[in-house]
């Protein structure tokens, strides 16, 4: 049991970065609890959504691919890719992104958002460097999200493997039935 004193003031004290990766060191009288917060906690990552729908609803008169993208990226840390591609003539071109690099343009489609357009299928790629014709435009990409839509793709990469799931799907599902 704790003394009063000590449960009292629990609270956390200190958020590091170790690696790169952010963590929560909580203190506990001598012993001391580590939280991974690297990856958002799905009620974190719907409750980020949310916000970026009512972010985006409200723009609703003035509503643009470029305003989803960016605001889309500045709510996510981990992604370092947010853009919608058009298809033009037998390639993928870029239209309006947000990023760390400058994107590949035009790409093939043989690539993730070349195989999500012709099957018209939302594809989630857990770790990039296994899926057979990913076209790399930055290497920092570990992970990524395609969601096809008439002639477009929205594509979403991040810096962490395994980062897009059922949540991301139906939230940017949500998102592209809105235009």
């Amino acid at each position: 049991m704790l003394y009063p004193s000590i449960r009292d003031n629990i609270s956390p004290n200190a958020v590091v970065a170790v690696l790169g990766k952010p963590e929560t060191i909580i203190a506990f009288s001598e012993y001391l609890l580590f939280f991974d917060m690297s990856k958002l906690q799905p009620d974190i990552k719907e409750e980020t959504y949310q916000k970026a729908i009512s972010k985006i609803k409200n723009l609703k008169d003035k509503l643009t691919l470029d305003l989803i993208c960016n605001t889309l990226y500045d709510m996510f840390e981990n992604w370092n890719f947010c853009g919608f591609y058009i298809l033009n003539d037998n390639e993928l071109e870029i239209s309006f992104y947000k990023s760390d690099k400058i994107p590949c343009s035009p790409i093939n489609m043989g690539g993730v958002c070349g195989q999500s357009l012709n099957s018209r299928k939302i594809i989630i790629v857990p770790n990039v460097s296994k899926f057979h014709g990913h076209i790399e435009c930055d290497p920092n990409s570990k992970s990524e999200i395609t969601i096809p839509f008439l002639n477009y793709v929205l594509d979403i990469d991040s810096k962490e493997l395994d980062d897009f799931d059922e949540i991301d799907k139906k939230y940017l599902k949500e998102i592209i039935e809105m235009i």
